[in-house]
């Protein structure tokens, strides 16, 4: 009885030994800890992050100061870098890829990658291909290089991030416009000098709100009207942050405004700030096909959650009417 103890211990000693050894190490010893290390330790230092992708897009993410711009232009979204920069320090390898597997999975990665690199300053930190997910998403196939050689490590892990279930390739995304800040107003303190709402078929619902001597006043056609002051305090912290649900890309963008310069737009939003900065906005109903109906077969013509925005000088972006209602009050209300 005692034996068989024995055989049973050397029999889970050699199993525990041999799980570790296929997990840990790897061809050409890559066991070693530079393969297998994907974090980044001080991921404060990051101050520039170039996205790449075999079907040539890219994105170029730079700090200035507080903020994040894409490719030196456009100020990014800060959630998406703050989500970006958490998994490139938090990553971990979930395991290694088992041999019978490596051969397809090296040559998924050659033909179907994301690139990434990360610098502090001019130095490179830290750089990777991330590839596709594993059969049950719960892990993504990454490789590593070497940043002092530039080669490529021969095998690559399968990776996640502890306490999210999913896969990570999305948050690599290389396309630029994935990482705009579609913010269209942003007056978190109220820093609002003017606003001014037009609708070119109902002029009867138009009006401008002006600060004149630390006070809003309410206009119309040019003229101070009354005005409950309440109100229209209540309505401008409405501006405090709104922003557009997505930008429509080529082709698609200029055919739809080819169509949209021949209406009149449904609304023009104009808000100027303390500095005299301009933001304007012109809103038109998107059309439905013929014969679209509601929920109780009533005919409908117009998109009731979905319009289009030319915004951001000449984008053309779609805006959601949840988000905006709020802002396309009418005169009425604020007297």
């Amino acid at each position: 009885m005692r034996r068989q103890n024995i055989l049973f211990i050397i029999l889970l000693l050699s199993l525990g030994i041999g799980t570790y050894f296929f997990f840990s190490s790897t061809d050409n010893h890559l066991s070693s800890v530079e393969a297998r290390d994907f974090g980044i330790k001080n991921i404060e230092l990051i101050d520039k992050i170039f996205l790449s992708s075999k079907n040539g897009s890219q994105t170029v993410l730079t700090k200035e100061t507080d903020i994040w711009r894409i490719n030196g232009n456009y100020v990014a979204r800060n959630l998406r870098i703050q989500t970006l920069l958490k998994t490139a320090e938090k990553i971990k390898v979930k395991q290694r890829v088992p041999i019978a597997k490596k051969e397809r999975i090296i040559k998924n990665l050659a033909t179907s990658n994301i690139k990434a690199e990360f610098y502090a300053g001019d130095k490179l930190i830290k750089s990777y291909f991330i590839g596709s997910a594993d059969g049950l998403t719960t892990g993504t196939y990454m490789l590593l290089i070497n940043e002092e050689s530039g080669e490529n490590h021969s095998t690559p892990f399968l990776t996640h991030l502890p306490g999210f279930e999913g896969y990570l390739t999305p948050r690599y995304e290389p396309n630029p416009s994935t990482w705009r800040d579609l913010k269209i107003f942003y007056f978190p303190k109220n820093a609002i000098k003017s606003v001014s709402l037009n609708y070119p078929e109902n002029p009867e619902n138009n009006f401008e709100i002006k600060l004149q001597k630390n006070k809003y006043v309410l206009f119309q056609k040019n003229k101070a009207i009354k005005s409950n002051e309440l109100s229209i305090k209540k309505y401008l912290l409405n501006f405090k942050s709104i922003a557009a649900e997505s930008l429509i890309p080529n082709p698609f963008k200029d055919s739809i405004q080819n169509r949209l310069t021949n209406q009149k737009p449904w609304f023009t939003l104009s808000v100027k700030n303390l500095l005299d900065k301009t933001t304007i906005i012109k809103g038109y109903k998107k059309d439905l096909p013929i014969g679209s109906t509601n929920s109780i077969g009533v005919p409908i013509f117009y998109d009731p959650d979905r319009f289009y925005g030319i915004c951001f000088n000449n984008e053309l972006g779609s805006l959601q009417h949840y988000v905006f209602e709020p802002l396309l009050t009418v005169k009425s209300k604020l007297e």
